[in-house]
């Protein structure tokens, strides 16, 4: 497996598909980029991990095309020696970046299986940041597809990805990104009634340009000032706009009721989650955000944590009537329903059902039997299940948010 634009184990899909691939008998590595106090290699739950260094381009344009550069330059020599020592194997990359088409080309030639994992829309991304259409998007829309027609099985995480895909991919499977069965193990409490105690609200993921956490901030601005909620905000996670929305709150009065965490280990997130009262996202309403499945969301659900979130498009798909969708891009959109669920412990208590209802439908197991399901037609090594085969496990899984 090929990663590039996260560590491992701190991509959680990256991590769970490759441990129930190395629990259904293959032997499995990652490369990866390393991170600091990790060593270069390493065997985590049966799985080998092989680390090279890389900058870190910070979500900024320049950086980024220095950090793909210099991954292209790290990561094809590595590849190319495990494809010059073995006839035979599985090359499985992981996008962001596209650009290891190359690679997966040599790999077909040289009898190898390929597997393209297409996790982001990249052209979108670039054109919800710059706001207009480049010639940039142009070459990365083209590297995708170059990556989909070289790759044996390329595999999305929702029906958007695919939809980006099928007109030259082999063949299409539609794995969705979901935690594990023991995030189903916290559940949080009520929040406190009549105002006894303070509100939490969560934000869960990655501080980015397109996640626009600040309007998390103005949500808890709104609840304290306007509404007289006594309430916080906890952010767990990280990213480029940390030093902006920290900033943000201060201009807003509120920064002694945010927290912002960085990231943490896996095995942390759902106890985090469990202690808030009510899960945000407040991403735009663009058309890259429209098409991805946020893992936040699925997370809150399967903690059984009521949720309210901008009404993007795979949003709703994965939530159903278990998630608060937010169609009005204003501050009061937000606070409104909040204010009912924190307010109103019938309510509050009919959404965090609906959630847990709802999250119980969208854990791990069976994402991990279609992954698996996908690698037998391909001929990769895995024979037909058992009934006592089992999906990745507890023990199997854990360490860091994505």
């Amino acid at each position: 497996m090929v990663l590039e634009n996260s560590q491992y184990p701190l991509d959680a899909r990256v991590r769970m598909e490759a441990e129930t691939l190395t629990e259904a008998g293959l032997s499995v590595e990652v490369l990866a980029p390393r991170e600091p106090g990790r060593p270069a290699r390493e065997v985590i739950r049966g799985v080998r991990v092989s680390r090279f260094p890389l900058p870190e381009g910070n979500g900024r344009l320049l950086g980024t095309a220095i950090e793909y550069l210099a991954a292209a330059c790290a990561i094809a020599p590595l590849v190319l020696l495990r494809l010059a020592r073995r006839r035979d194997g599985t090359l499985h990359v992981h996008n962001p970046p596209d650009l290891f088409f190359p690679l997966l080309w040599l790999a077909r030639r040289r009898g190898w299986a390929t597997v393209f994992d297409h996790h982001d829309d990249a052209a979108g991304m670039l054109r919800a940041k710059l706001g207009r259409r480049t010639a940039v998007e142009s070459l990365l829309a083209w590297m995708r597809d170059r990556s989909a027609c070289a790759a044996d099985l390329t595999i999305t995480t929702n029906d958007t990805q695919r939809m980006l895909v099928q007109s030259v991919a082999r063949r299409v499977v539609i794995v969705r990104n979901s935690p594990p069965v023991w995030f189903a193990e916290h559940r949080p409490s009520p929040p406190p009634p009549g105002g006894a105690g303070r509100a939490r609200l969560v934000f869960l993921g990655e501080i980015g340009v397109q996640d626009r956490v600040q309007r998390t901030v103005d949500v808890l601005a709104a609840l304290v000032t306007d509404r007289g909620i006594d309430a916080e905000l906890l952010i767990v996670g990280d990213g480029p706009e940390r030093g902006a929305v920290l900033e943000y709150a201060r201009e807003l009065g509120v920064s002694d009721r945010v927290t912002i965490t960085g990231w943490v280990p896996f095995e942390e997130v759902p106890r985090l989650l469990a202690g808030a009262h009510v899960g945000l996202d407040t991403a735009a309403a663009t058309e890259v955000n429209d098409g991805s499945t946020m893992v936040k969301i699925l997370e809150y659900l399967v903690v059984g944590l009521p949720v309210v979130a901008t009404a993007l498009r795979e949003t709703r798909v994965t939530g159903g009537d278990a998630v608060v969708a937010v169609a009005e891009d204003t501050v009061e959109a937000y606070v409104t329903p909040i204010v009912e669920l924190l307010s109103s412990p019938a309510s509050w208590q009919a959404s965090a059902t609906r959630a847990r209802a709802r999250g119980t439908e969208l854990l791990w197991p069976a994402q991990g039997e279609k992954l698996l399901a996908a690698y037998r037609e391909l001929g990769a090594g895995i024979g037909s299940p058992t009934r006592t085969q089992q999906p990745a496990t507890q023990e199997a899984l854990a360490q860091v948010v994505e």
